[in-house]
């Protein structure tokens, strides 16, 4: 049985990922660091679990951090942003000589992490990065994709508005209005996800365009996303996600890009505070705690409609791939995306569908299922058809993959 060290158990993603590991026999104990130790310790008392424990932690102060790694046998982290915490947290790991996972989502330093193989090879463990929505579903989701068909010349992974099932509530689910109380909330905070979408919006991203990494200005539009079968299209811009640069690394292919559909209305509006925040008129922060304040108008007035929508209208699925090739003689396109995704309460379920590929790269990992050494991305070391195997389970107990995912084939 295994000790799994949660780097921020307390964010909406880590404590979809405790919940879950809690529920594993694999695990003997899962240990909460987090900078907030008054709310990581209200987290154990609630989830009444022996298994769960809480400790405080500044995970800048590597003196720290690295014994405290070293006394577990795994390392989860889902601290972000990653363009500041990814790398040195991946070091202490490789340090303290300790399995690592997380869901980094930021490209810059997913290469900068990628650099680091010869150093985890030499220490003996394995690092999985960006397994989590996107990358990491959307990833290995290409690579089924890319599977179908003879050649390919173009991917796409894309991620936004759709249409997705929710799966069953884990056990030691503890909501965040309960685990957040007035006492606990301190002072307001920029939402981190928030916070990395206007990173990854602004300036240059790459996309892999004719055999080679280019660089194009974030949010530039895109094609409509078209799932077969699942009404019209849908507008869609580029945006700075990492699977262009290491999807490129495994699969021969012309293109590859990641593209965001969440409608045009709020990609204008996105665009706009990025512009604010490029003139200097807002920080970061100021803008993604205003953007929070229009998605929360924005959910309160328009909340039943949306629920409408979403039950008689056809959108493509939260997170999907496209592969565009041959089969044979013919021109084909292959669509794969998730029709279930595991119990979240963040944003439409992010949290699951974010937190779950982690923990499902970490009992891998604890199994044996899988052994190499070195840093990888899921799609280097991840075998899709095992992982979705997992995906259903932690969806609901009775599913299969044929359940949890759909893909359609047309000819072009």
């Amino acid at each position: 049985m295994a000790k799994i060290l949660m780097l921020g158990g307390c964010g909406d993603m880590g404590r979809m990922a405790v919940v879950s590991l809690l529920s594993s026999p694999l695990v003997e104990k899962v240990t909460i660091a987090d900078k907030n130790y008054e709310v990581a310790q209200r987290y154990v008392e609630l989830a009444n679990s022996d298994k769960l424990s809480a400790v405080e932690i500044d995970i800048t102060n590597e003196e720290e951090l690295i014994p405290l790694i070293s006394s577990h046998d795994l390392v989860a982290n889902t601290i972000g942003p990653f363009y500041k915490f990814g790398v040195p947290v991946l070091k202490a790991a490789i340090k303290a000589k300790r399995h690592y996972v997380d869901i980094c989502d930021d490209w810059k330093p997913t290469l900068d992490m990628l650099g680091l193989n010869e150093e985890a090879q030499n220490a003996g463990i394995t690092a999985i990065i960006g397994i989590g929505a996107s990358p990491g579903i959307t990833n290995l989701l290409a690579v089924k994709a890319y599977s179908e068909l003879d050649e390919v010349n173009k991917i796409i992974t894309a991620w936004g508005i759709g249409w997705t099932k929710m799966g069953q509530k884990p056990t030691y689910f503890i909501s965040k209005k309960n685990l957040f109380t007035k006492q606990l909330q301190g002072t307001r905070t920029p939402n981190a996800a928030i916070m990395h979408l206007l990173h990854e919006s602004i300036g240059k991203i790459p996309i892999y365009r004719d055999g080679k990494l280019v660089e194009i200005e974030s949010l530039t539009e895109a094609e409509p996303i078209h799932f077969p079968g699942r009404g019209g299209p849908m507008y869609a811009c580029y945006i700075g996600h990492p699977e262009p640069v290491t999807l490129s690394r495994t699969l021969k292919v012309n293109s590859i890009s990641n593209q965001m559909f969440l409608t045009k209305k709020f990609t204008d509006v996105l665009r706009d505070y990025v512009k604010q925040i490029s003139e200097g008129n807002l920080t970061m922060a100021e803008a993604a705690i205003a953007i929070e304040d229009d998605l929360n108008k924005f959910t309160t007035k328009l909340y039943l409609l949306w629920v409408i929508l979403k039950r008689f209208f056809r959108f493509p699925p939260t997170l999907c791939a496209f592969a565009l090739g041959k089969k044979g003689n013919r021109i084909k396109k292959v669509a794969i995306g998730v029709k279930y995704q595991p119990y979240g309460e963040i944003d439409e379920g992010m949290d699951g569908i974010t937190a779950i590929p982690l923990v499902i790269a970490a009992l891998m990992i604890l199994k044996g299922e899988i052994s190499k050494k070195g840093v990888f991305t899921p799609e280097e070391t991840i075998n899709p058809d095992e992982f979705f195997a997992y995906y259903a389970k932690f969806c609901k107990e009775t599913l299969t993959i044929e359940d949890v995912l759909m893909k359609k084939v047309i000819d072009l």
